[in-house]
């Protein structure tokens, strides 16, 4: 186990039943880093429902996740969130049962660059960031609202001020949702503060660390590698934002970051999974056509838990 973390077991909180009988305490097992992120293995009950939560002290703990009614004895959990070399420790606990949650975050977004003919895209700099989106996450509850009736409010000067979020974002399935305002361009950064989200009639709040975008932009710039039409993998390096310096690997702000392809037909084709920072290439699991390709993202996440998307299109 890397001694930058501390895996310790706790009781879970054990909740009452109709019949009045205790659920089955989850254990944790096979504690590793790999790749630079914790992950280990939740012995389970096929269908009970589990709470994930962090802390750095034990004594503030924050949700982190969930998954409702498991179907499998074992669950496999990465922690993208947390890379050992961010942290001097941290601690982990299950609660059994899922309780509803919330979380808050920004999406920043910068056209970065073309690739033209090239594999490489061609990039000009300095790049700069050209627009932002709040975004709101709620797992575990029972029944979600339409877009249009969740409303987002930011400090003055956001650009957002009891906006509906918008219908073409986010993403609904059975136990959780995820809502996105609409893309602010003045400001194109996020500010920090007090932000509300209105949520089926109850004001959601949330007290926002500066999210310092302009200082956490980085650029990684892709490579594709194309064989008889057919892209094969994705290599990247990472560029200063400001001068175009190349960089020896990802800045210690960046927690993950993930390979995004979209298509001039059937819209987004390719995700990667959720990668270590010290990744630098993927090769894809599925079939794409670099012909269908219109543009790729490569999309980051900081230890603020906000996530950068920097695109690069492909005519």
């Amino acid at each position: 186990m890397n001694s930058k973390f501390r895996l310790i077991y706790l009781k879970a909180i054990l909740l009452f039943s109709a019949m009045s009988c205790f659920a089955q305490t989850p254990v944790f097992t096979n504690a590793a880093v790999v790749n630079g992120l914790f992950q280990f293995q939740l012995k389970t009950v096929v269908g009970q429902s589990y709470t994930f939560q962090t802390s750095t002290d034990l004594l503030n703990w924050t949700n982190v996740g969930s998954v409702a009614d498991v179907t499998t004895n074992l669950l496999n959990l990465v922690d993208s969130g947390h890379p050992a070399a961010n942290f001097s420790r941290m601690f982990y606990r299950a609660l059994v049962g899922a309780s509803v949650s919330f979380s808050f975050n920004f999406h920043e977004y910068v056209n970065a660059g073309n690739f033209g003919a090239a594999l490489t895209p061609a990039v000009t700099f300095p790049v700069s960031l050209n627009s932002y989106a709040a975004d709101f996450d709620v797992q575990n509850d029972t029944s979600f609202p339409s877009a249009t009736n969740v409303f987002f409010t930011g400090p003055a000067g956001s650009g957002l001020s009891d906006t509906a979020a918008d219908p073409n974002d986010g993403a609904t399935n059975s136990n959780e949702a995820d809502y996105q305002s609409p893309n602010v361009s003045g400001p194109a950064t996020a500010p920090g503060g007090a932000w509300t989200v209105n949520y089926k009639g109850t004001n959601e709040n949330f007290s926002v660390t500066d999210p310092q975008a302009n200082s956490r932009l980085v650029i990684p710039v892709p490579t594709a590698s194309v064989s008889g039409n057919i892209l094969q993998s994705v290599s990247w390096h990472y560029q200063d934002a400001t001068t175009g310096a190349t960089l020896g690997g990802a800045p210690a702000y960046v927690t993950s970051i993930q390979l995004q392809i979209e298509g001039y037909v059937g819209g987004r084709i390719y995700n990667s999974p959720n990668l270590a920072p010290g990744v630098t290439s993927n090769t894809l699991t599925s079939s794409v056509n670099w012909t269908n390709v219109s543009e790729i993202f490569m999309a980051y996440d900081d230890s603020l838990g906000n996530q950068y998307v920097v695109s690069f299109q492909k005519p």
